[in-house]
């Protein structure tokens, strides 16, 4: 049985796409981070870095979400994970790519825009515009990638589509036009009408 201990964050969702892409069993334990439940003693004991996600299988844990991710799917022995080295290789690049680059930056943009001020912060609009000018180019780098792959390593849907699609649908709150990049829209469309990605809302707003 699998636990996982969240919070309705990006790197939450990750392994939550995941998880109901599989279709496996699994509990939540929601980590109040605004209450710096993440913070304590007793959640330390399960993770050194006092982040969610952590998964929990049997007695042991694992921490990052692309771990978690990798390990889920290994465990069950899915093809949202291919067993060719080649083609993991190339799950691995993307979900990188995503992480350090554009990932990164829908995130900065998004922590600039909701995160910062709701923490009692001001918003930087030098930090915002330097994440567009990234998104921006990064944007494009993807979407022609897309115009000859339907998913993220061709037509086959993988880990890091699902992985992906969490930093990029950031980029609805955000109001960065996606209109430029009509293959990166028709991949984050397509991903958004995906049950597993839907049953999400609903199991946060249940535990929440």
């Amino acid at each position: 049985m699998y636990r996982l201990y969240c919070y309705p964050t990006q790197n939450s969702k990750k392994v939550l796409y995941v998880l109901n892409e599989l279709g496996v069993p699994f509990e939540l334990q929601i980590i109040d981070l605004l209450k710096s439940e993440q913070k304590s003693d007793e959640f330390k004991k399960i993770t050194p870095v006092g982040k969610v996600p952590v998964l929990q299988h049997n007695d042991d844990y694992l921490f990052e979400s692309g771990a978690i991710c990798r390990y889920l799917a290994n465990v069950e022995n899915s093809e949202l994970y291919p067993q060719d080295k080649l083609q993991r290789a190339k799950v691995d690049q993307w979900m990188d790519f995503f992480s350090n680059h554009l990932g990164r930056w829908l995130s900065s943009l998004y922590y600039e825009l909701f995160i910062k001020p709701m923490a009692g912060g001001q918003t930087s609009e030098a930090a915002c515009d330097e994440a567009k000018k990234f998104i921006k180019h990064q944007s494009k780098i993807v979407d022609q990638w897309l115009a000859n792959n339907h998913y993220s390593i061709g037509d086959q849907l993988t880990i890091a589509d699902l992985f992906a699609y969490a930093y990029v649908e950031q980029a609805i709150p955000c109001k960065v036009s996606l209109e430029p990049y009509p293959n990166l829209k028709r991949w984050l469309d397509e991903m958004a009408q995906r049950n597993s990605v839907n049953k999400i809302q609903k199991q946060l707003n249940t535990k929440n």
